[in-house]
C-alpha cells in the first residue's frame, strides 16, 4: 500500500500548492509514517507502541488543522454578514435623512422665489434698491441684514425673506447630515466588500484543508489499524466513539455552567427586586403544599371579645416597580452569502427524516425536529449568526464541536445534521423535548 500512501500524499501537495502562502502555525502537519516504517514497528512492542503513539498524533494535527481552518471560516463568514447587516442599518438611516434633505431644499428654493418676486415688485414700484442688488445678497451669510438698509423692505419682505433664511439654514444642515449618512454608507459598504472577499478565501482555504485531511486521516486510520490488527472500519469506529464520548463530556460541562448561571440570576434577581408578598386572604396556588419543613399550621385565632377594638388591617404592600422588557434578541443565523456552500433545505430534511428511526424517534419528533431547526437556521448549511457566532442546521456554538461527527462540517449538511441529532439525543433525550425547550427558553 505504500503506492497509495505516496499517491495520497502527492495530491495533498498538490492541493497545498493552490493554497496561499501561510505561516509556520497554519503549515499542515508533515513527518507522516511510510507504510514500511509501520510493518517495521510490528516486530517490535515498544516500537509498535512509539509509532501508534506518533500516528495517533498526526491524526489529531490533521483533524484540527481541518476544524481550525473551518472554524476561521465560519468567523469570516459572520464578519461578512455583521458588515452587511451594518450595511443595511445604514441604509436605513440614509434614505429618511435622503427624503429630508430633499424636503428642506424645495422649501429654500420656494423662499428664493418668494423672496425674489418681493425683490422684483419693489423695485418696478421705484425702489432705490435694483432687484438684482436684493437678490445678490440672499446667499450671504449676512444677507438679511444688508437687506435691512435696502428700501424694497417692508413688513411682508421681511418675514418672507426671514423665512427664506431659516429655510436655508435647515437644508444646509439637512444636506450635511444626508451627505455624512452617505459617506459612512460608502465606508460601511466598502468594508463588507473586504470582508466578503476574506469569507470567500478563508472558506477556500478550508475546503482545502478538509480535502487534505480526509485524504490523510484515512490512509494514518489503514495504518492504525495494520498496527492493532484490526479492520480500518473498526479503528475509524473506535476513533468516532472516542470523540462521542468527549463531546458528550462537553455537553455536560456546558450543561453545569448554564445551571451555576442561571442559579446566579435568580440569586441576583431575589436580592434586587424581591417580589411583593401576597395580599391578605389570598388563596395559594392551586394543589400546593407546605413547603418541606415548614412549620405546623397555627390554629385559628378566636374573636376578640367585646368592647375590645379590632385590630387594624394592614397597610397594602407597596407594588413592585415594574420589570423592564428584555432587550431584543439579535437577528436570527441566515446564509451570509459567501458562497460556496450548496444549501438545500429539502435535501437536509429528507436526510433527518432517514436518520430518526435509528435513535428509535417517531414521525412526531420528526415534526418538533423541523419546528426547532426552522427556527435555528431554516435549514441552511451555512446559516451563521453573526452575533454569537453559531453556525450550521442545528447552530453549534462554537462550530468545531462539528469536527466530532466529520471533518467536512462546514459544507455537509449531512455531517452537521448527524452530530445535531447525537447532541439532542445527549441532552434531550428527543426532538419534542428540545423543541420544548426551545419554546420555554428561546435556545436549546
Amino acid at each position: 500500500m505504500a503506492p497509495l500512501l505516496g499517491a495520497v500524499l502527492g495530491w495533498s501537495l498538490a492541493l497545498g500548492m493552490l493554497v496561499p502562502a501561510a505561516s509556520a502555525e497554519d503549515a499542515p502537519p508533515s513527518g507522516f509514517p511510510t507504510w514500511a516504517e509501520v510493518e517495521a514497528a510490528k516486530g517490535s512492542a515498544d516500537a509498535t507502541r512509539a509509532q501508534v503513539e506518533r500516528i495517533t498524533g498526526l491524526l489529531r494535527s490533521v483533524e484540527t488543522a481541518a476544524a481550525e481552518a473551518s472554524q476561521a471560516a465560519v468567523g469570516a463568514a459572520a464578519a461578512h454578514a455583521k458588515a452587511e447587516q451594518a450595511v443595511r442599518e445604514q441604509q436605513a438611516i440614509v434614505e429618511p435623512l435622503a427624503r429630508e434633505r430633499e424636503q428642506r431644499v424645495g422649501e429654500r428654493e420656494a423662499g428664493r422665489r418668494a423672496a425674489g418676486r418681493i425683490a422684483s415688485t419693489a423695485y418696478k414700484g421705484g425702489s432705490t434698491a435694483g432687484a438684482l442688488d436684493a437678490l445678490a445678497v440672499l446667499g450671504d451669510p449676512d444677507g438679511l441684514s444688508r437687506l435691512g438698509t435696502l428700501e424694497i423692505l417692508g413688513n411682508r419682505a421681511a418675514h418672507t425673506l426671514a423665512a427664506y433664511h431659516a429655510a436655508a439654514n435647515t437644508a444646509s444642515a439637512a444636506e450635511g447630515q444626508s451627505r455624512a449618512a452617505e459617506e459612512e454608507l460608502s465606508r460601511l459598504s466598502a468594508e463588507a466588500s473586504e470582508r466578503l472577499a476574506a469569507a470567500q478565501s478563508a472558506q477556500r482555504n478550508a475546503q482545502d484543508a478538509v480535502a487534505r485531511t480526509e485524504g490523510q486521516a484515512a490512509t494514518l486510520r489503514a495504518q492504525l489499524a495494520e498496527l492493532d490488527a484490526t479492520a480500518a472500519a473498526v479503528e475509524a469506529g473506535h476513533r468516532e466513539g472516542q470523540d462521542a464520548l468527549a463531546a458528550y463530556a462537553a455537553v455536560q460541562e456546558a450543561k453545569r455552567r448554564a445551571a451555576e448561571e442561571a442559579a446566579a440570576r435568580a440569586a441576583a434577581e431575589a436580592q434586587t427586586g424581591s417580589a411583593a408578598p401576597p395580599a391578605h386572604g389570598t388563596p395559594g396556588a392551586a394543589g400546593a403544599g407546605p413547603a418541606p419543613g415548614a412549620p405546623a399550621q397555627a390554629p385559628p385565632v378566636q374573636a376578640p371579645e367585646p368592647n375590645v377594638p379590632a385590630p387594624q388591617e394592614p397597610a397594602p404592600a407597596p407594588t413592585p416597580p415594574p420589570v423592564p422588557a428584555p432587550p431584543p434578541l439579535p437577528p436570527p443565523a441566515a446564509s451570509p452569502g459567501v458562497g460556496g456552500v450548496v444549501n438545500d433545505p429539502a435535501g437536509a430534511k429528507a436526510y433527518a427524516a432517514a436518520q430518526l428511526p435509528a435513535y428509535g424517534w417517531g414521525g412526531g419528533e420528526y415534526a418538533c425536529l423541523v419546528s426547532l431547526w426552522t427556527r435555528e437556521s431554516k435549514w441552511l448549511t451555512d446559516a451563521t449568526n453573526p452575533y454569537s457566532g453559531a453556525y450550521g442546521i442545528p447552530q453549534a456554538l462554537p462550530p468545531s464541536k462539528y469536527a466530532t461527527a466529520g471533518p467536512d462540517w462546514l459544507t455537509n449538511y449531512r455531517t452537521q445534521i448527524t452530530w445535531g441529532l447525537g447532541y439532542i439525543r445527549s441532552r434531550y433525550g428527543s426532538p419534542c423535548a428540545a423543541w420544548a425547550h426551545s419554546e420555554s427558553r428561546g435556545w436549546y
